[in-house]
């Protein structure tokens, strides 16, 4: 058992040392946060988590939709939990645990609910690995606490709860939601919220509607701006349907004139825009995935073609920006917009809520 546990800590030390090198600080707290992403998640709720690991192991993975992401608590003989508080009664009768792969087998679960100010158990189960579908009765409440007893040093790792009012799942974002790859291989998320959606911006209505992404990581863990050799990758499987491969670039006087009239007036129609030479990808599920300032797009790719998650469509560029039209490689970078079911992610979200839905829509 020894071995085991020694084990664990070295795979959790090697996925850390890569997830460092080549992701963007995590959006979450380490134990405890709030889910709230508007009309993409079924309900507003709150977690905390009695331990974990590793910040990148911790709670916000119990509801990302993900099998392989874990929470995994701290191995010792410490009781642990998973509380979530939806800070208003709500009416549930089933939760589904999946215990991950690193898990010691676990004897003991307990449902706890808090009456009175004291945690009251409503059931019991052995659950030694898995996933299982647990039917708690019917309750309303408020709050509610999977328990685990440990009397024992192990291991306790759990990749998905949900807790759910028979089929409707009350926690986490739909399957639809996750598991796309970022278009930048060890691309960053901004830190800059101006270079995130939903931002103000004079030149489009008011409103940035996509995702800015200037730098990644190399193989030295060093930040480094996007070049036009940059590839660009499709987010997810779909059909092209726009490829801008009979692009003509905006002269100054061109783009000193759309700028101006766009600062007064609202624009009700694009003729020119400022995305440059563009790629959008239908994902046929009502995901649409748009790449902007493309400097070429990838050969053999038109109107109508299928590509895969992950496939080459172009090369970071400038394109339809005034550093294009000045001849310079200045403000070389990809703006990525979303659009979810006719609206682009991020037009009801704050900036830390957009970081947070990007962790779990990015996350293969």
């Amino acid at each position: 058992m020894k071995f085991l546990h020694a084990l664990i800590f070295l795979i959790f030390s090697c996925v850390l040392h890569s997830e460092v090198k080549y992701s963007s600080k995590s959006a979450f707290s380490a134990n405890s946060d709030e889910l709230q992403f508007g009309r993409l998640s079924p309900a507003k709720f709150k977690y905390n988590v009695s331990s974990c690991i590793l910040p990148q192991y911790c709670g916000q993975n119990l509801f990302d939709s993900n099998p392989d992401t874990d929470w995994t608590a701290i191995q010792d003989s410490t009781e642990e939990w998973i509380l979530v508080d939806f800070g208003s009664k709500r009416l549930m009768n089933r939760i589904e645990l999946e215990v991950s792969r690193l898990s010691d087998p676990i004897s003991l679960i307990e449902i706890q609910v808090q009456f009175r100010g004291d945690w009251k158990t409503i059931a019991s189960y052995n659950f030694p690995r898995g996933k299982q579908m647990i039917e708690i009765g019917s309750i309303d409440a408020s709050m509610i606490r999977i328990y685990f007893p440990k009397k024992i040093n192990s291991v306790i790792s759990l990749s998905s709860v949900k807790i759910l009012l028979n089929d409707s799942v009350l926690t986490g974002i739909s399957n639809r939601f996750t598991g796309f790859t970022f278009p930048v291989e060890h691309g960053l998320i901004p830190e800059d919220d101006y270079a995130l959606p939903g931002a103000p911006r004079k030149y489009r209505n008011g409103i940035h509607k996509g995702l800015d992404i200037s730098f990644y990581r190399n193989s030295d863990n060093q930040k480094i701006s996007l070049s036009k050799s940059t590839p660009i990758r499709a987010v997810q499987d779909g059909y092209i349907v726009r490829a801008d491969l009979n692009y003509i670039p905006m002269k100054l006087e061109e783009y000193n004139e759309i700028t101006e009239y766009n600062q007064t007036h609202p624009v009700t129609y694009v003729h020119k825009d400022f995305g440059g030479r563009q790629i959008w990808i239908d994902h046929r599920n009502g995901i649409m995935s748009s790449y902007n300032h493309l400097s070429s797009i990838a050969p053999g790719l038109k109107l109508g073609s299928f590509v895969r998650r992950g496939q080459l469509i172009g090369y970071a560029g400038n394109s339809g920006l005034k550093p294009e039209a000045l001849g310079t490689d200045e403000q070389i970078h990809l703006h990525l917009e979303i659009w979810i079911d006719g609206e682009f992610l991020g037009n009801d979200l704050t900036p830390q809520q957009s970081r947070k839905f990007l962790h779990y829509f990015f996350s293969e």
